[in-house]
Order: C-alpha cells, then structure tokens, then sequence
C-alpha cells in the first residue's frame, strides 16, 4: 500500500477541484512537454540550466528526458568515415515538472 499524503487518509480539497493535475499550476508545462514527446527539444530549468536532448516521457510529477552524446576516444574514431557512429550514447535523466521553465522545439 502506498503511503497516505494526509494523516488517517483524509484528502484535501483545494478550492473545490478535485486532486491531482487539474488544480496543478504546472498543467500549461505538463501539455507543452506532452506535445514535444519524442521530438528534438531544448529543455530550460528554472536555475537556468539548458540541456538539448529528446523527452521520451512525462507523469505528472517528472519529466523523462535523454541527451545524445558522442565519446570521443581514439578506439571509437574511424579517420575514413565521414559519420561514425560507434561511441554514440544516450545519457536518460529525470528532471521535476515544477523545475521546468520552458520547452523550445524546432532545431
């Protein structure tokens, strides 16, 4: 059983709407990275951090995100290839809906 947020299992009713992301003021953030899913995003934090990457999910409460990468070691480089693939990572992160500040598309 999952833990109760309110003591004896009481839920609170804030302004009469009922629990969860209707009363959330992060509703507006939660569609915007809803619609982005799957696409080439940048994604900003409120400390102003950046990170470009691809939001593979979204709940209510996170947003599931993951950065490309490629580790430039002399193993993984190809002098005659002109695309080398090998070394291509993807680092997944997590970061809280209420920590994001926006969302923008279209590199």
């Amino acid at each position: 059983m999952y833990p109760q947020p309110y003591p004896y299992g009481a839920s609170q009713n804030f302004g009469g709407q009922s629990a969860g992301m209707g009363r959330s003021p992060f509703k507006k953030m939660y569609k915007t990275c809803l619609k982005n899913k799957n696409q080439h995003v940048q994604l900003m934090l409120m400390d102003g951090a950046a990170y470009t990457g691809f939001i593979e999910y979204v709940d209510q409460q996170n947003v599931y995100f993951a950065i490309p990468y490629v580790e430039e070691t002399q193993e993984n480089r190809n002098p005659e290839a002109q695309y080398d693939v090998r070394g291509y990572q993807i680092y997944r992160c997590m970061f809280p809906l209420h920590a994001v500040a926006g969302v923008n598309g279209a590199f």
